[in-house]
């Protein structure tokens, strides 16, 4: 993923901003890899369910993976897996925590996530974007992402399996 550079510390850092993707349009290979494993689960399901995701399928893509539950239809996303990229792009605890429990430290973050989130799961769809970051609204050590979030479940979205990949240096 191509990486901003500037020439002056002094410059002062983007608003976040959010381009959105298709997932044809990615370009970190692990993201591409994840949006071809859900691809080919779901096959022509709307979406695979939560038990068609078996780790030893994907091992190499762990380190970039994130699986989050759906509590009460979107009100809230509890961390079940984090994988190695999202821990060392974070200077919190992921791991079993909530959405609401961490809005404490990261309120305008963690309400952009919600947003986003919400939105996979009331349509079902994937989601992408590449981010920059301003690093004012939430604990981050990256300022470039590349993000694809998709759905999970049977009936109805009950889970997220996100893909994230991240550039930049520690803030």
């Amino acid at each position: 993923m191509p990486m901003l550079q500037t020439q002056d510390d002094a410059i002062p850092p983007l608003a976040p901003t959010y381009d959105w993707i298709d997932l044809d349009d990615l370009d970190s290979e692990p993201l591409k890899a994840g949006a071809e494993w859900w691809r080919a689960a779901r096959g022509s399901r709307p979406f695979p369910a939560r038990e068609d995701l078996k780790p030893r399928q994907i091992r190499g893509l762990l380190p970039y993976m994130s699986l989050l539950k759906v509590i009460d239809g979107g009100a809230d996303f509890e961390h079940r897996i984090v994988g190695d990229v999202m821990v060392q792009g974070f200077n919190v605890r992921l791991q079993h925590r909530r959405f609401s429990e961490l809005a404490h430290d990261s309120p305008k973050f963690i309400e952009r996530c919600f947003e986003i989130f919400r939105k996979v799961v009331t349509s079902g769809q994937p989601l992408a974007w590449r981010a920059v970051e301003d690093g004012e609204t939430a604990p981050l050590v990256f300022e470039q992402a590349e993000v694809v979030l998709l759905p999970l479940g049977r009936e109805k979205v009950d889970h997220v399996l996100g893909f994230y990949c991240h550039a930049s240096g520690a803030r």
